[in-house]
């Protein structure tokens, strides 16, 4: 595809998504927009410790939701009735600095939220109650941090940027000249944990398919600014990549490395014998097997839609 129709491309792009935007209230497929509150919501049902549900909305782009006021708590819990079996769900509220201070996860008193506390609420039963649920019926009840739950991510619509470029919203991502998008993650992660954070940012693991592709990824990697990194608990001049052992190497792709393009291993690697078996890049480029518990940065690819006909979908012209 030449780079003039590329561009001529973009500039369609551009003026649809903007003209549309507002009239098709799209932040991501798995999010659903309420009108009366001008905010996108999911119903996250796998059931999650209050920290490791921050987390994931964190993750997404979005925070954890909790009612702003009457009207949102109504309208929200019609969702959730609509959608989901669930009697409780944790909320962005907790005591982060002081035992029995409750605040959101935005920093305001609950007081300055929707606090409609149950009967006999809050009770810190125990001592050990630090977070927040709301119930079916509306009530609020302080419970243990530690307990999974389901919860809801959020996203107001007055928030929601579109990286044009790299069709998602996410500003971190950068198109480049192989018409991929890459993101560069400075909060070091096992392999496991760069791998979900990928996924939730509708991404995955980068997986290099060419020394071309390599060397843009060797560039993104010199030109990250690292000295900032307060984490010193983490393998530096490495950053995880899509691939891992199993029984042969493969790509998160199910492709065997020499199928997917990209074969050059560092001086000695693989040398993990069985013990590395998940996959890295040195900062030159070469490959290299890691422990999958090892912290290190890593690189999300995420391939544009403006290059197929996918964003119609969302916008609901079919494709």
């Amino acid at each position: 595809m030449s780079a003039k129709l590329i561009v001529t491309l973009f500039y369609v792009q551009y003026i649809f998504i903007t003209n549309c935007q507002e009239v098709a209230k799209f932040f991501r497929k798995d999010y659903d927009y309420i009108d009366s509150t001008k905010s996108f919501y999911k119903i996250h049902t796998i059931h999650r410790t209050w920290e490791d549900a921050k987390e994931m909305c964190d993750f997404e782009g979005t925070t954890l939701f909790y009612p702003y006021d009457e009207d949102e708590a109504r309208a929200v819990i019609n969702y959730w009735n609509q959608t989901q079996p669930f009697s409780w769900i944790f909320i962005g509220v907790s005591t982060p600095n002081v035992r029995e201070v409750f605040e959101t996860v935005d920093g305001l008193s609950i007081s300055q939220v929707y606090d409609a506390w149950g009967r006999g609420e809050p009770n810190n039963a125990g001592g050990i109650e630090g977070c927040v649920v709301l119930r079916k019926d509306g009530t609020l009840n302080d419970d243990q941090c530690t307990k999974k739950l389901p919860f809801i991510c959020k996203k107001t619509l007055s928030t929601l940027e579109w990286n044009m470029l790299c069709d998602l919203p996410d500003m971190g991502y950068e198109y480049n000249e192989l018409g991929r998008c890459y993101k560069f993650h400075l909060n070091p992660r096992s392999w496991h944990d760069a791998f979900r954070i990928c996924d939730a940012e509708q991404s995955y693991l980068a997986i290099i398919n060419s020394d071309a592709e390599a060397n843009v990824l060797v560039n993104i990697t010199k030109n990250t600014p690292k000295d900032d990194v307060e984490d010193t608990n983490y393998l530096n001049g490495a950053v995880h990549l899509g691939f891992k052992f199993n029984h042969i190497w493969k790509t998160i792709k199910h492709e065997s490395l020499r199928r997917s393009g990209y074969t050059k291993w560092g001086v000695g690697q693989p040398d993990g014998k069985g013990k590395e078996t998940c996959g890295s890049m040195f900062f030159n480029g070469k490959l290299n097997d890691i422990s999958c518990d090892q912290r290190c940065f890593f690189i999300c690819e995420h391939e544009p839609a403006i290059l197929t006909t996918e964003y119609d979908f969302r916008f609901g012209r079919p494709n």
